[in-house]
């Protein structure tokens, strides 16, 4: 059999397609814009359309899929009409409508209430809040409004006419029950939304339906092709680094560093949402995750390569070939704090700022380099720490995304925080895991870990040495966001 992977993102969607012995047969990646209408910035919700039957169609000319599976990411919402006409295009996550009617929400239930139930507190970035922001200003769209789906939903519904969504997915609409597993019906009655608007709730790896006859016939797909329930882009990544018990980590190294984490135990203490942190059902039964978030990992990497060294490379062949070579194996005299666009988890505090301290006139480029690896690193411990006040603990992670490519920063990483990294064969991860839930649900695994046996590849391992040559540094570190907020 063969599985079809889908990952639609706000600006590209990528696809590979794997045997059900865990060979990649064919992968391919489109990239679109976004939609502007009166200023206003929303996901191109048409172009995921054609660029999804556009990939599907072009793999079916040269191989039979047996199935298909998508993951996309959250919040973001189509609303449609009985007829299935678009009302309102998806606004991103960042678009500050929907801020009021999150105060709202606030005031009407309190945080204990709210946490325990959705596992979040309000926030203008949750489907909820944008709903209601459409409810007071585009009140036309809400009362013809009769399906709310994320963009994983919405792809499922075009293919099979079935509307179902994963209970990960749905914790992003900021309205659902994750311990009832079904969306929260006093909170949405108190706004007067109908439970009726959102999909089914099931768990991901659940068969959604066939693809109806109409739609195979215009893509070139066999009439028995399934689609199999995804999940959100997170989890997805989560299962394909092979993440499935309890302790298992994957970090996304890429200009936003986002560490998805496992554990079993829900907290009940609502200060853990006040950080910024999440709680989520995962896609294996019994366990949750949430996310610990860096904003300036990458990105920090970009702008001191770009902006201060131009790129750079002397007579290497490469930017980072340059600097790694000349990176001294000894932490740095420089002590870096990278909040560069503002402080994640589990400050939560947008207006922060980066920092670099200890420069002398002898201080090297290789030196401040080594300093902004190691302050992601202790970030990101920072994060690890504080979390396990909440009896969540890290064991082992996966590291994705482009900062996986550096032995040095993993490493480094290793090191810091006290916890094995490995590395994956592919950086698509996302596409990994939507592979083992349709091996699962076409039978040719009986469960995750089989097909992560036969899916998930690991590259290389990186192992914390013995001893922590960092316990100053981290002392010191954690002490300099507030000495650096006071003189803000």
């Amino acid at each position: 059999m063969n599985y079809l992977s889908i990952d639609v993102g706000t600006t590209n969607c990528k696809c590979q397609l794997f045997s059900d012995r865990g060979e990649i047969l064919e992968e391919n990646a489109a990239e679109y814009g976004f939609y502007v209408e009166n200023g206003d910035t929303y996901v191109d919700v048409a172009a995921i359309r054609s660029h999804v039957r556009g990939m599907i169609s072009a793999v079916a000319r040269r191989h039979t899929v047996d199935s298909i599976c998508i993951s996309s990411f959250g919040e973001s919402f189509v609303l449609l009409s009985e007829q299935d006409e678009v009302l309102f295009r998806p606004m991103l996550y960042t678009d500050p409508r929907g801020e009021e009617e999150a105060r709202a929400i606030a005031r009407r239930f309190s945080e204990e209430r709210l946490f325990a139930s959705t596992g979040t507190l309000p926030h203008s970035m949750y489907s909820l809040s944008k709903l209601l922001w459409i409810k007071k200003h585009a009140p036309n769209a809400f009362e013809k409004a009769d399906k709310l789906m994320l963009l994983c939903d919405y792809i499922g519904y075009l293919l099979t006419g079935e509307r179902v969504i994963d209970y990960s997915l749905a914790s992003r609409t900021g309205a659902f029950d994750i311990r009832a597993l079904q969306f929260d019906r006093e909170l949405l009655s108190a706004f007067s939304v109908p439970v009726s608007l959102f999909s089914r709730p099931m768990p991901a790896g659940s068969v959604v339906g066939k693809v109806k006859a109409q739609t195979c016939g215009e893509l070139g797909l066999p009439e028995t092709c399934k689609v199999i329930l995804g999940s959100h882009d997170q989890i997805c990544s989560a299962l394909g680094a092979g993440a499935l018990e309890e302790g298992d980590a994957v970090d996304g190294m890429g200009t936003v560093e986002c560490i998805t984490t496992l554990f079993r135990t829900l907290p009940n203490a609502p200060v853990m949402g006040k950080q910024g942190y999440v709680c989520v059902p995962y896609a294996v039964k019994g366990l949750y995750c949430t996310y610990l978030f860096n904003y300036s990992c990458g990105l920090l990497v970009r702008w001191f390569r770009r902006t201060l060294l131009h790129d750079y490379k002397g007579e290497e062949r490469s930017f980072f070939d340059y600097i790694e070579k000349r990176m001294k194996d000894q932490p740095s005299r420089v002590l870096a704090l990278p909040y560069f666009a503002g402080a994640a988890t589990p400050y939560a505090d947008i207006n922060a700022t980066g920092a670099f301290l200890h420069l002398t006139a002898q201080t090297e480029d290789a030196e401040i380099y080594r300093a902004i690896l190691e302050a992601c690193a202790m970030e990101m411990k920072l994060n690890t720490q504080t979390i396990r006040s909440y009896g969540i603990e890290i064991k082992r992670a996966t590291a994705t995304g482009g900062g996986a490519n550096s032995e040095k920063w993993l490493q480094i990483k290793a090191e810091i925080q006290e916890i094995p990294f490995r590395t994956l064969r592919s950086s698509e991860g996302g596409l990994c895991g939507c592979a083992m839930l349709q091996a699962v649900a076409m039978g040719t695994a009986d469960n995750l870990s089989e097909a992560a046996a036969t899916f998930v590849r690991y590259a290389k391992l990186y192992e914390p040495r013995g001893g922590s040559r960092y316990a100053q540094h981290y002392e010191k570190y954690k002490k300099l966001y507030r000495l650096i907020k006071e003189i803000d």
